[in-house]
């Protein structure tokens, strides 16, 4: 009982400090995001496959902005993302296009998204969210759900657009915030639109054949903006939040490679498919104790699970090519998944002959065959 107490205050420990050489545990490569890649997911998931809350006031890499007028603007501020317009904007559109990733319209999907519009106005204004087959052009083709006024009537807002093709429908609302949930049959090309929850027993409107058997098997997109037919939007009344898309196998997600050169791999490194935080202890070694361990913490992006990680491949440490002689993975107290890997000392000092600053990589693999690893800096005396 003594010594599985001791473990653990040193485990606590361990984590406390290396969690104080890391900084923080926010999400590697997706911000605010939380993205679990190329796995389709249930109805009623413990984690999205992509959420953002917009809590972080920043668009980060999940999102591109798209503007095609300049009297409409976007903005991410007050943990929510806010939209203004002036009358000069008689057609105009300002959002977030999904960047880097997409939706496979080859299985299904479902999405929902929070959106205020409480705006009472002669002239047309929406806010709007749904896919395209295009991010360069949204707006050429798409199918969207959303909210607005035109005329003094508040509205809900159904359209789908393929070209000069235009289907659309609209009923009255009575609520100026409210989540609306968009979901996708895959078998039958049918999107489904309701305020109440997915599927056809919740829709209030139904689109047939307006996805894949329209515009083939490509990815799609998603887009949450605001379009305006001269209306004057101003700040507060109009505003997205919490998206999440709840079920759906993307595509096109492959994250790129690190671009700060202090993530490249050194010599004999892994390249890697998947960045992660690394932070090695102790991260001053020296040579006269090269029988103790070098310990490895490795934060992975949110998302990833520890169900995701192949426990099977040992996490290998670069120069010195150590394969680790013991790891844990684990859910810490942010949601984040954490790998602790600890290498032989002595491997590494072997492939380090001089003294100085050093980089060196931990790398491991993903049940889906991807890798998954991140470089820090330690110093050899």
């Amino acid at each position: 009982m003594t010594r599985k107490r001791s473990l653990f205050m040193g485990m606590v420990v361990f984590i406390a400090f290396a969690t104080a050489h890391l900084g923080t545990l926010h999400g590697v490569a997706w911000g605010q995001s939380a993205v679990s890649i190329g796995a389709e997911m249930s109805a009623t998931p413990v984690q999205p496959v992509v959420q953002d809350n917009f809590d972080d006031n920043k668009k980060g890499t999940l999102w591109k902005t798209y503007t095609d007028d300049p009297a409409c603007k976007v903005q991410e501020i007050n943990k929510r993302v806010e939209f203004t317009a002036t009358a000069a904007a008689a057609s105009g559109f300002s959002g977030y296009v999904g960047d880097k990733w997409s939706i496979d319209p080859n299985h299904d999907f479902e999405m929902r998204v929070t959106l205020n519009y409480d705006l009472q106005t002669y002239t047309g204004g929406w806010l709007t969210f749904g896919v395209t087959p295009d991010p360069t052009k949204p707006r050429h083709q798409y199918v969207s759900f959303g909210i607005g006024c035109n005329s003094l009537f508040p509205t809900y807002w159904r359209e789908w657009k393929d070209g000069y093709e235009v289907r659309w429908t609209f009923a009255g609302r009575g609520h100026n915030r409210m989540t609306l949930y968009l979901s996708y049959d895959a078998d039958t090309d049918t999107v489904y639109m309701a305020e109440s929850g997915y599927g056809a027993d919740n829709a209030w409107e139904v689109v047939s054949d307006c996805v894949r058997n329209r515009w083939g098997r490509k990815p799609i997109y998603v887009f949450l903006g605001l379009y305006t037919e001269g209306t004057d939007v101003t700040a507060g009344h109009a505003y997205i939040d919490d998206f999440a898309l709840d079920k759906g196998v993307l595509s096109n997600t492959k994250p790129t490679n690190p671009t700060d050169p202090n993530n490249k791999p050194p010599d004999g490194g892994q390249q890697v498919d998947v960045a992660a935080e690394v932070s090695i202890l102790p991260s001053a070694i020296g040579r006269f104790r090269s029988s103790e361990p070098i310990t490895a913490f490795i934060a992975l992006p949110k998302g990833l699970f520890p169900t995701d990680v192949d426990e099977s491949q040992a996490a290998v440490l670069v120069p010195g090519n150590a394969q680790a002689m013991k790891q844990t993975v684990f859910v810490w107290l942010s949601g984040q998944t954490i790998v602790i890997a600890s290498f032989d000392r002595a491997k590494l000092l072997e492939a380090v002959t001089t003294g100085g600053e050093v980089s060196v990589q931990v790398a491991g693999r993903l049940k889906d065959g991807r890798y998954f690893g991140g470089v820090d800096k330690i110093t050899i005396q």
